[in-house]
């Protein structure tokens, strides 16, 4: 029988009743293990799997909580899924494509290293799509990985496995990466809290990472792990000329949101909203008001065209990435890489342009709203209920409109294009289709702490994964 209460437990609670001698790392790692052998043929959020290596340090760890519980790291035993794409030495980084399935790294990714350093233990990879361009974790690498909350539907893309695992009991902690919405999506999708920093916050080095649109980031089960391991992977970093010089640690805890205007929209140029989705976007606001927050509408101004400049960027930045390496190997890509690389072409250096001059029109309407009020929330997605498998090119119909699955069913974008503001996706609730709903909180430029206050405030007012209840069924 699998202890699904350690499977489930938040991060820092372990390292509590760790530095208490009431628990052990290998208790834990042990129970995840189990859960996984249980769940993974089910959901396929793990790519690859070491733990014979992390019991090892399980091991080590629980020595160190024995003998001298004042020298354990912050992370000390606690697990951690990283993401298919993320290099640890040693391991492979496959990017979920056949044609790098035999790549293994040389040296730790700066967030890797630095987690190493904090004592966590890398148990797993977790899933991603070919090169993280598509909208569902689905390859023809590592196959389809499933919400562990409805297995017929997508645990969202690209840091999906990270999400599935995290709703499935199976890692503490787990890394993401967002430039169009990675980390948020299955964030929101799976129930758990993912965060984009501001550009710059965590450090990327190489070519992508000097691009504003994207951010490495935390995903956790509860408010408080996410800023425990943003606080860890934060903060300068010498390979990186983009990373911030300036620390910032956002705090574990958080006063009330008694006071402080909070706004919301519905509508960030979706237009349409499926009902479940709005309905447990306005219960979000009428939780805070019940805490003392002071609830305000507005309206942006935005239309669908704020998403499609979005692609138009992103066709050109990763577009012309993917079309080389389908031209170099056609038999081996999956049909959404082809069907990406095949868009790019149509990419402009005017639309780039175009690109950046809706985002200067999106900050003149939105800068004074995050200005006034202590934080904005919106939706994440227009529906949740996207199919484990489905492709870029399919449609739906969402009150009376069609939608397609690419870049019209969710409302991540928009917030890459202003890459400077924290952004952090919380559960919002539980639809009658059993799959939880998501929104996310926006703030102001490098103000991360006020996004983790309102989310707590929510976390607070409807958590998820503490009981039988409000977990997964699988």
């Amino acid at each position: 029988m699998v202890d699904l209460d350690l499977c489930y437990m938040p991060a820092r609670r372990q390292l509590e009743m760790f530095r208490a001698g009431t628990l052990s790392p290998v208790e834990v790692l042990e129970a995840q293990i189990a859960r996984a052998e249980v769940v993974e043929p089910q959901i396929n959020a793990f790519a690859f799997t070491y733990f014979d290596a992390a019991r090892e340090q399980a091991k080590q760890a629980e020595a160190l909580y024995a003998s001298n519980p004042d020298q354990a790291r912050p992370l000390e035993g606690l697990t951690v899924g990283i993401k298919d794409e993320m290099d640890v030495a040693g391991q492979p980084n496959t990017q979920g494509s056949l044609i790098y399935k035999d790549t293994i790294a040389i040296e730790d990714h700066p967030v890797a290293a630095r987690l190493r350093e904090a004592g966590a233990i890398f148990h797993a990879r977790t899933t991603v799509p070919e090169f993280c361009c598509a909208w569902v974790t689905d390859s023809r690498l590592h196959g389809t990985t499933r919400n562990p909350w409805g297995q017929e539907f997508t645990c969202s893309s690209s840091s999906g496995g990270s999400g599935a695992s995290l709703a499935a009991g199976t890692s503490s902690l787990a890394t993401g990466s967002d430039i169009a919405g990675s980390i948020r999506g299955p964030a929101a999708a799976c129930g758990v809290v993912g965060y984009k920093p501001p550009y710059g916050r965590v450090p990327d080095p190489g070519a992508f990472g000097l691009d504003p649109y994207l951010s490495v980031g935390p995903l956790a089960r509860t408010v408080a792990d996410c800023a425990l391991m943003q606080n860890v992977i934060s903060g300068h970093c010498p390979a990186d000329i983009a990373t911030l010089r300036d620390k910032m640690t956002i705090p574990l805890d958080h006063e009330s949101v008694q006071g402080l205007k909070i706004a919301y929209t519905l509508d960030v140029g979706n237009e349409v909203l499926a009902p479940d989705v709005r309905a447990h976007t306005l219960a979000a606001m009428e939780r805070l008001a019940e805490q003392g927050a002071i609830i305000e509408e507005v309206d942006l101004g935005w239309t669908r065209q704020t998403t499609y400049a979005a692609r138009d960027y992103l066709d050109f930045l990763l577009g012309q990435a993917l079309l080389q390496e389908v031209e170099a190997h056609p038999d081996l890509v999956c049909d959404y890489t082809a069907f990406l690389a095949e868009r790019s072409k149509t990419s402009t250096a005017e639309k780039v342009m175009a690109s950046y001059e809706m985002a200067a029109q999106m900050y003149d309407t939105i800068g004074p709203v995050l200005e006034d009020a202590h934080a904005l929330i919106c939706p994440v997605f227009i529906t949740h209920e996207i199919r484990a498998d489905q492709k870029l090119w399919d449609t739906q119909v969402i009150e009376g409109r069609e939608i397609d699955s690419d870049y019209e069913f969710h409302l991540l974008p928009q917030f890459n294009m202003l890459g400077r503001l924290p952004t952090l996706a919380v559960p919002s609730g539980i639809a009658a289709s059993g799959l939880p709903m998501g929104v996310q909180i926006v703030a102001r430029s490098y103000d991360d702490p006020r996004v983790f206050r309102v989310a707590a405030a929510l976390e607070q007012s409807l958590p998820l994964f503490d009981c039988a209840k409000r977990r997964p069924t699988l």
